[in-house]
């Protein structure tokens, strides 16, 4: 009795296929999640740095992880793929490439939606104009109505559970319509197709059932991406977020149509024995996580570096304030780095010539600006360096400090003021961007201000831009002006530990962090500016130069 052919259906399981191949497979597998899951616990360990705490870590490592555990199961394809039924394996694949693979793609765009975000508010510590949304109303019960309210993560994520659900449900019934999973059911007309095994074989992994996965893929990297590279292009951070956004979209454009030709075109079925179509897109996926995991750990041992360089930079202005700066000659004082701190010279000091870039790395430097002339640093730290929080409380504070000491006003007076600050910059229920204080820090200022926040501010607490939060705190109309300020006066018994150094250890540890973080990358930043013009101006000046020698030959 002849034996039936061997179809789709009934080819038995084989053994794990240990060649060379399978072997290369496997061994990159473990030592590409090696390096991964190093990175991801090396950014994770270090995440209450300023430049990782307004990342969002949570998200982008969400997304990281959905991706890289669909990448390791194409990897593992080929030596183990073929020891189950042929037909389980591709459905497994048909459901994880329909809903596993797009909602990490969402999660990863939605962390990217995080940055413009960021950047955004920021804005409104450059133009001066911190507002607050207006306490929401808690008697509406009714979604519709609580709709237009909600905060801005919530909105985002509420899109991706919904799309996602809507692609969970088509990907569950297109699979039951189609006969070639389950031969016993689903609608005619959808049968496997072709005489041969290799011919179903291509037919099981093509085909109009595939093709909601697709389209999903293509929105995201043909419509999304180019969205998020277009409005990224001119935001000039200093903590490569833009790179790492940019180079991430960018390195999906070749998933999808790769994934297809490599599906139809027959000059590929030689290559699909080896690399299967899928490979295209996690090659994107090793982009992706190379973009979202090794640039923020990069920029971490920078921060390190400059950390050190500062270090060293203050005190060697301290021993040499404390040694030589009364035995020194008038004329040698005048060029000495004393000099560049003061009023006039901080600024023209930050020239192409950096011989005195070390001596600017000093608190003295740092407190000579924010006193005299704070606003192109607070610029810079709210456009550039997205900590416009830092130079704002320290010059709020500075601000009402100095109304303590002219006696303007009674306590009731400079407590609200001080509420002010604390509901603006510290409060994690309130603020925009809370300050990265300690635990301590925060526990004494709640102490002192909490319960008065909460009589002015109601109990309604909005979404903050904190370490864990998964996107941007506001809808696009927060920095609005016609935005009224929820923080009114308060009227009640002011705190007995009240006084006008409540803010000193806050001011001492957000002045500590811009003199770390933002003021290095001020200063470099300045004199590269610098740098440019001179170039320009002599470039302008020379090419006149030989336009005047033209003329005179003329004539």
């Amino acid at each position: 009795m002849d034996s039936p052919p061997l179809t789709i259906y009934n080819l038995p399981p084989r053994p794990p296929t240990w060649n060379w191949v399978g072997i290369f497979y496997i061994t990159f597998c473990a030592t590409w999640t090696t390096i991964v899951v190093t990175g991801m616990a090396f950014c994770w360990y270090n995440r209450h740095l300023p430049m990782l705490r307004v990342r969002g870590l949570p998200l982008a490592f969400a997304a990281v992880t959905l991706l890289h555990l669909y990448w390791i199961m194409a990897q593992i394809t080929y030596p183990i793929g073929a020891t189950m039924p042929i037909v389980i394996a591709y459905d497994v694949q048909y459901f994880v490439m329909g809903t596993w693979f797009p909602m990490g793609i969402a999660l990863f765009h939605a962390s990217n939606l995080r940055f413009l975000r960021v950047a955004k508010l920021q804005r409104q510590f450059a133009q001066q104009d911190l507002t607050k949304k207006k306490a929401k109303d808690g008697a509406r019960s009714s979604w519709t109505s609580r709709l237009p309210d909600m905060d801005y993560s919530t909105k985002v994520m509420a899109f991706i559970v919904i799309g996602m659900g809507f692609q969970t449900l088509l990907t569950a019934g297109m699979w039951v319509a189609c006969k070639k999973y389950h031969p016993s059911f689903g609608f005619p007309g959808t049968e496997i197709r072709g005489a041969t095994l290799p011919e179903q074989l291509r037919d099981l992994g093509i085909g109009w059932e595939w093709w909601p996965s697709v389209v999903w893929q293509f929105a995201w990297t043909w419509g999304v991406a180019p969205v998020m590279i277009w409005k990224s292009w001119n935001i000039r951070d200093t903590m490569g977020w833009r790179t790492q956004t940019i180079g991430a979209c960018l390195s999906g454009l070749h998933a999808t149509p790769m994934f297809l030709i490599a599906s139809y075109a027959p000059a590929f079925f030689k290559v699909n024995m080896y690399f299967h179509p899928s490979q295209w897109i996690h090659l994107h996926t090793m982009f992706l996580e190379s973009f979202l995991i090794f640039i923020p750990a990069y920029q971490i041992i920078r921060q390190w570096h400059t950390t050190r360089r500062v270090a060293y930079s203050n005190e060697k202005w301290q021993t040499s304030q404390a040694t030589t700066i009364c035995a020194i000659p008038r004329s040698f004082q005048a060029s000495s780095s004393l000099h560049l701190v003061e009023k006039d010279d901080v600024f023209p000091s930050l020239s192409a010539n950096a011989q005195h870039s070390n001596d600017l790395l000093t608190k003295t430097a740092l407190n000579r600006v924010l006193a005299d002339h704070p606003t192109p640093l607070q610029e810079f730290s709210a456009y550039n360096d997205f900590s416009g929080e830092n130079i704002a409380f320290l010059t709020r504070v500075a601000g009402w400090k100095a109304r303590c000491v002219a006696g303007e006003g009674d306590r009731r007076d400079l407590f609200n003021g001080a509420l002010r600050i604390y509901v603006d910059f510290v409060s994690p229920r309130d603020a925009a961007f809370p300050l990265n204080l300690s635990s301590l820090l925060l526990r004494e200022l709640e102490c002192c201000f909490e319960a008065a926040a909460r009589v002015v501010c109601g109990d309604v607490c909005v979404d903050t831009v904190v370490p864990f939060a998964l996107d941007g705190p506001f809808g696009d109309d927060y920095a609005q002006s016609d935005r009224t300020v929820v923080c009114e006066r308060y009227v009640g018994a002011v705190s007995e530990t009240f006084g006008m150094g409540v803010f000193d250890a806050a001011e001492a540890h957000v002045k500590d962090l811009v003199l770390t973080n933002t003021w290095p990358k001020f200063v470099r930043e300045m004199q590269l500016r610098r740098q440019r013009t001179e170039e320009s101006e002599r470039s302008d000046g020379s090419v006149v130069s030989r336009v005047r020698r033209v003329v005179r030959s003329l004539v």
